[in-house]
């Protein structure tokens, strides 16, 4: 399933708002879910975690005091 999710990076005095397009299947989504069954609410906390770490990866810097927030979470119908 695909997700868009829309974070948002508060600098303080200053927000950007950063869109991250992310693949969730339901076997990442196993850890999360325990021994419940996998729902859509469940693959949406995989896909804000994924979000996330790409944020990370992206080299976006976060410094002391900076906050990111999740706006959005949208499920993709292709």
């Amino acid at each position: 399933m695909q997700f868009n999710v829309l974070l948002q990076h508060d600098f303080g005095e200053q927000t950007e708002d950063l869109d991250f397009l992310v693949n969730v299947d339901e076997e990442d989504c196993y850890e999360m879910a325990g021994e419940n069954p996998v729902t859509t609410d469940i693959m949406k906390q995989v896909a804000v975690e994924y979000a996330i770490v790409r944020f990370f990866k992206q080299n976006h810097v976060f410094n002391i005091g900076d906050m990111i927030t999740v706006l959005e979470v949208e499920e993709m119908y292709t």
